[in-house]
């Protein structure tokens, strides 16, 4: 075909398209493709295709122009990225912005499409484009470069980063909450005082759409209602499919002899909190009716210190780090697994939207993240009475599994017995009275810091012992919130973080009485307190995250730990300040308890987790929907428990 009729058929289907009559354009573009490639002709064809509400392909015929040489080149590569996103396809948004890396970098437009599919793939390299970002005039644009700053353990530039996206709009409510959690991290209490109560009035007024914006771990860390946790970071991330559920329930699966439950989590390795929990039931498992899988995305640096015939102690391996989240589900599939357990949540280095894929019939979550997990398709949270009563259930999306005793499984087996140590070793005075909180001081929320200062005020010869890093001013800005609240710096103890295990559990007991944090409490620090013999006070919460100290005072039989409310918390804590020959006889019977009582007691947590999968497995097995069930208690112990290897 000669050009100037090419150029005739090309005008008569633009002709055609400016009359939507995009049929007639089809039919023209077939017959000039034919002949002709010209990125020209295929950008119409994408145009039409999107017209016709056919997006995938109209993004296929964009990347096709875009890949061939032409002015608009990088338009049409443009919107064949923004088409692919909008499709949930990031593998091919990745595939044309690392084609076009410097172009994309240097285009907000394309930037904040390279930034978002790293981002909804939990990928690494979002921050090679956070600069373009910020510095864009497109609000939208700002909140993906606030999204991409890690809000904990971030670099100077990062934090000089989210000031400036702040300082730009700080009416942007998205914005505003990723600054806030940035500033929670450095103890920042004359912004968060600011700020946070604004927070709370739009919560009260049914505004949640920042909310929704949040991450959902972050939102976790200062605001105690359900309702808002469940709405948080819905917006964010990947989203469920519709009819996940049933279309998982309703496909083949072939039931074994034993039941095989898949732990998945990047937090298998021994010296993370989490395994500290785990451990021991592991290596519980009954083997003769429980095939066990963990499925690891642990970086390969955190496994060196791990001895490998240990970790096998534990299950079967299967390393899923480097994976899409496609080929891991594909790597769990043919593992045959009949519950899949998510030990994550939405923490760091997470691969809980495998869990979208349809990986196994029964999906579960457990013990690492303190919520419901928004945007996942599971069947069961394994909780208990204390941290989702039945009046929260509404707040769920998972049905809720109670555990008899406790949701927090713990061991005696692997943590090393507390020693009696000098207080001069530790740079403590002899005599005084000790308060103590080993907690990660981003747990210090002005709630936390004002209880904390009315029980100092009460309680004058007295000491408060703190972990706090000094990094962003976090300890400057902790010592100044208590000093402007009349506590001197003088009554402040601080140690730093001490790696070997031992001698940190050593240090917990040199203490008087451990005071926790609100709304999130002490998870895995509050189980090492008890086992250091340090008794520990709470009250009682309103969420999950803050009735966990709670769930696990009961089962270590010290139900008078737990205050009634703040008022309360005060007077207990002035109370065994001012009786201390009484909480005395409180850490004996706490160290007693160790041994008989459920909380350190692996090998019964073990028998009912196994039941609970049982109970799960058999509705699954019988087409039965999941449901909120309860798991029975065994019969109570008569006397200690084995707490070590044979």
């Amino acid at each position: 075909m000669k050009p100037l009729k090419i150029q005739r058929q090309y005008v008569a289907a633009q002709n055609h398209f400016d009359k939507k009559e995009y049929h007639d354009v089809l039919g023209i573009l077939n017959k000039l493709l034919d002949v002709h490639k010209d990125p020209r002709h295929y950008a119409l064809l994408g145009a039409t295709l999107l017209k016709l509400k056919m997006k995938t392909e109209a993004a296929q015929a964009f990347q096709i122009a875009g890949e061939m040489e032409s002015p608009h080149k990088l338009k049409y590569t443009r919107e064949a990225m923004r088409l692919h996103f909008s499709n949930n396809d990031d593998i091919n948004v990745l595939r044309l912005g690392a084609r076009n890396l410097k172009e994309a970098i240097a285009d907000p437009d394309m930037a904040v499409l390279m930034s978002g599919a790293l981002m909804r793939q939990e990928l690494e390299g979002a921050e090679a484009f956070r600069n373009t970002l910020a510095r864009s005039d497109e609000p939208t644009h700002r909140q993906l470069a606030a999204r991409s700053i890690r809000l904990q353990d971030r670099s100077d530039e990062e934090n000089k980063c989210i000031l400036e996206i702040f300082e730009k709009d700080p009416e942007d409510r998205i914005v505003r909450n990723f600054y806030l959690s940035a500033m929670r991290d450095a103890l920042d209490y004359d912004i968060i005082r600011k700020y946070e109560p604004i927070q709370f009035e739009e919560i009260a007024r049914g505004e949640f759409e920042a909310i929704a914006d949040e991450v959902s771990l972050f939102n976790l860390r200062w605001c105690d209602d359900e309702k808002t946790n469940a709405i948080a970071g819905s917006r964010m991330g990947e989203r469920k499919p519709k009819n996940a559920a049933s279309k998982r329930h309703n496909m083949p699966h072939r039931w074994g002899s034993k039941l095989r439950i898949g732990y998945l989590s990047a937090d298998l390795w021994t010296e993370h909190a989490v395994m500290k929990a785990l451990r021991g039931i592991l290596e519980s498992h009954d083997k003769s009716r429980f095939d066990i899988t963990l499925f690891c995305n642990a970086p390969a640096e955190r496994l060196r210190n791990d001895n490998n015939a240990i970790r096998e102690e534990w299950g079967r391996v299967v390393r899923i780090r480097g994976m899409t989240d496609d080929e891991a589900a594909e790597a769990i599939k043919a593992e045959n697994i009949d519950i899949l357990v998510d030990l994550q949540g939405h923490t760091a280095e997470n691969r809980v939207f495998v869990m979208n894929r349809q990986t196994a019939p029964v999906h579960a979550t457990w013990l690492g993240y303190p919520g419901t997990v928004v945007n996942v398709d599971i069947d069961y949270l394994i909780a208990d009475k204390t941290v989702v009563p039945e009046s929260s259930f509404q707040h769920y999306y998972e049905k809720v599994c109670w555990m008899p005793e406790t949701f927090f499984p713990n061991e005696a087996v692997h943590r090393p017995m507390p020693q009696p140590i000098d207080r001069a070793l530790c740079d403590m005075p002899q005599d005084a009275f000790i308060f103590s909180c080993f907690h990660s001081h981003w747990k210090f929320t002005p709630a936390t810091i004002d209880l904390w200062v009315r029980v100092l005020k009460e309680t004058p010869e007295s000491y408060l012992f703190l972990i706090c890093r000094e990094r962003f001013g976090a300890r400057k800005n902790l010592i100044k919130a208590f000093a402007e609240a009349g506590i001197p710096e003088s009554r402040l103890m601080f140690g730093d973080r001490v790696n070997n295990y031992a001698a940190y559990i050593n240090r917990i007991g040199l203490t008087d009485l451990g005071l926790d944090t609100y709304p999130y409490n002490g998870h895995t620090t509050t189980s090492e307190k008890l086992w250091a013999g340090l008794p520990m006070l709470t009250h009682k919460g309103k969420n999950f995250a803050s009735r966990v100290s709670e769930s696990l005072l009961n089962a270590l039989g010290l139900p008078e730990m737990v205050a009634d409310d703040r008022d309360d918390f005060v007077r207990r804590a002035v109370h065994y300040y001012n009786n201390r020959e009484e909480l005395a006889e409180v850490r004996k019977r706490l160290e007693a308890n160790r041994f008989t009582h459920p909380l350190f007691d692996a090998d019964r947590y073990c028998r009912h987790l196994e039941t609970a999968y049982t109970m799960m497995a058999d509705r699954a097995k019988a087409k039965i929907k999941p449901d909120h069930f309860s798991v029975p208690a065994l019969p109570p112990r008569e006397g200690p428990f084995s707490f070590r290897k044979s």
